[in-house]
């Protein structure tokens, strides 16, 4: 008797939750038929204002739906930062900032976070971190495509000397972990040098805008080395851009107008077809110039390989180039927080949008080495020295 008291009494019990969780369901569904998802969130944050044990954070319900709406896109380069994130994401648009100096894209057709490439002299490419390495996780921790940004706020998100564990692969090597201490990194995109037969050497390690009284940018930098070069006796030019990431896109454009004739620099094109496009003047410098590129030269990188190859400005070698044809703008919000959003797509002069697709180069060379670019000797430098031919000819 007892036996059937209690079968009767879960019985009730399984009943009453499961009316529960049907008339629950029945909210729900009613909400989602009609297609109001922020009804569907005023649901939710009632029931648990309501229901939960515990209290809700406002704070944390703003940031966390913000971060839920922004993910939705399905865009690597889309995402809502909090107020502490967002502090972090900004130091990496400045001249300095501590972190493991590597920029880091997002693979969503495979699912995976790569290398785009590693800073010159910084600690990822001490470590020997190189462009087209796969990152599976950090500190243990393992990261996908859509955290991209996640990934990248935890690398800069803390002190410097402290140390993270990043798990990479590589074809030909496998899965290896390497260790990476966090310094200051500070960003000097321009270096230069003359070579033999009056070939000037210019490397762009990035496009830097010019954010505080004690940084320069890029393109201020790049009228001194050519200046320099032109005085040291300058009659052709190589232009290293090989693991650039890319960086302010009025930067690169106003590089790009010192050597292009009157036309379009680049356009950019958004979701409902508004075009904006930049232009240069009638002044150039005419010279001879190789681009040297590679699978890190990404973004603002190949909008000036377009340019100056559409234009048959220069001879463009190396291998094909990462393929980031979109642009990003930046919001910073009130209380401290912000987003960054994919808002357009950019093009070459000749109408090319190269999102996913990259640059291929006029002449094809490999560069067989496990060293860094900035640790080649000009003799080992095989891209460099398919420039020199070229030039020399």
């Amino acid at each position: 008797m007892n036996g059937k008291k209690s079968y009767v009494f879960t019985i009730a019990i399984t009943a009453l939750i499961t009316c529960l969780i049907t008339n629950v369901a029945k909210d729900f569904i009613s909400v989602t038929e009609e297609g109001k998802s922020m009804q569907k969130i005023s649901v939710v944050k009632k029931m648990l204002s309501e229901y939960s044990l515990f209290e809700v954070d406002e704070t944390k319900v703003a940031d966390y739906a913000s971060m839920a709406m922004a993910a939705a896109v399905d865009d690597p380069y889309t995402a809502y930062f909090s107020k502490e994130d967002f502090s972090s994401y900004r130091d990496n648009l400045v001249s300095s900032y501590v972190g493991v100096g590597a920029t880091i894209g997002a693979d969503m057709q495979n699912d995976m976070l790569v290398i785009v490439s590693p800073m010159e002299d910084s600690p990822a490419e001490k470590a020997g971190i190189k462009s087209g390495d796969i990152l599976k996780a950090i500190d243990g921790k393992t990261y996908f495509a859509n955290q991209l940004s996640e990934a990248a706020t935890y690398l800069k998100n803390g002190e410097e000397g402290t140390t993270v564990t990043i798990t990479l692969e590589r074809e030909g090597k496998g899965e290896f972990e390497v260790a990476v201490t966090r310094e200051e990194i500070i960003k000097r995109s321009v270096k230069s040098e003359m070579l033999e037969d009056g070939i000037g050497y210019l490397r762009i390690t990035g496009f830097e805008s010019k954010t505080d009284n004690n940084s320069q940018d890029t393109y201020d930098a790049f009228i001194e080395h050519i200046s320099a070069l032109k005085t040291a006796g300058m009659e052709k030019l190589v232009i290293d851009l090989r693991d650039n990431p890319g960086g302010d896109l009025n930067v690169v454009c106003k590089i790009a107008d010192e050597f292009l004739p009157k036309g379009i620099i680049t356009y950019t094109e958004d979701k409902n077809g508004k075009r904006s496009t930049i232009y240069s003047d009638d002044k150039a410098v005419d010279i001879p110039i190789v681009i040297l590129v590679n699978g890190g030269s990404a973004s603002a990188s190949e909008v000036l390989t377009g340019a100056l190859k559409d234009y048959e400005k220069a001879t463009v070698i190396g291998t094909k180039t990462y393929g980031k044809g979109i642009v990003q703008t930046v919001y910073p919000f009130s209380d401290g927080s912000g987003m960054s959003i994919t808002t357009a797509k950019y093009y070459t002069p000749g109408g090319t949008c190269i999102h996913k697709i990259g640059i291929e180069p006029d002449i094809t060379v490999e560069l067989d080495t496990d060293k860094a670019i900035s640790e080649l000797e000009v003799n080992e430098d095989t891209q460099l020295l398919k420039a020199i031919e070229v030039l020399s000819k």
